[in-house]
């Protein structure tokens, strides 16, 4: 069903809880899994004109940062046989690339972390994951941080689990 699983990462723990969602699934399906790593940009100040800081290692640096969370993702998941992409993009553009490189790698499923953020704190931050959603053409996948209680991630029976996962088709 789910041939080319692309799953993006990005350092942070909900891309954690998202890369072993991914790999099962990706296991299940006997499917080709793709672990990409944006680029952010360098940062932009704005004012009377646009203008980034002049540091000629910091593209560098981000793109050596994201690769290394590639190897670590492919060690992580202890298979060798992944594809690793890093791309040039970031925010607000990181939406548009992930759905880029969704539809040149013809991937049939993205699985993604999200905040699963609502109201102010998503009008003001924005969403990545909702961003990907409206731009790709397959099914999308968000695995969200459980909600957590004073003694941690608790289900309504008193157990523990890792993540919430949605889909959207």
């Amino acid at each position: 069903m789910f041939d080319h699983i692309l799953v993006p990462i990005d350092g942070s723990p909900l891309s954690a809880l998202a890369l072993p969602v991914a790999a099962e699934l990706a296991r299940c399906h006997h499917s080709t899994l793709t672990v990409l790593y944006v680029v952010p940009p360098l940062p932009v100040i704005y004012g009377e004109s646009a203008y980034t800081f002049d540091d000629p290692e910091a593209d560098t640096r981000a793109k050596a940062e994201g690769q290394r969370l590639l190897e670590d993702a492919r060690t992580a998941l202890g298979s060798p046989n992944i594809r690793l992409l890093c791309v040039q993009g970031g925010d607000p553009r990181t939406a548009q690339a992930i759905a880029d490189v969704a539809e040149q790698q013809q991937c049939s499923l993205v699985v993604m972390g999200t905040h699963g953020r609502s109201g102010l704190d998503h009008f003001f931050l924005g969403s990545v994951a909702e961003g990907v959603m409206r731009r790709v053409g397959v099914p999308v996948l968000l695995v969200r941080a459980p909600k957590t209680t004073p003694s941690g991630p608790e289900k309504a029976d008193g157990s523990h689990h890792a993540a919430t996962v949605e889909v959207s088709a």
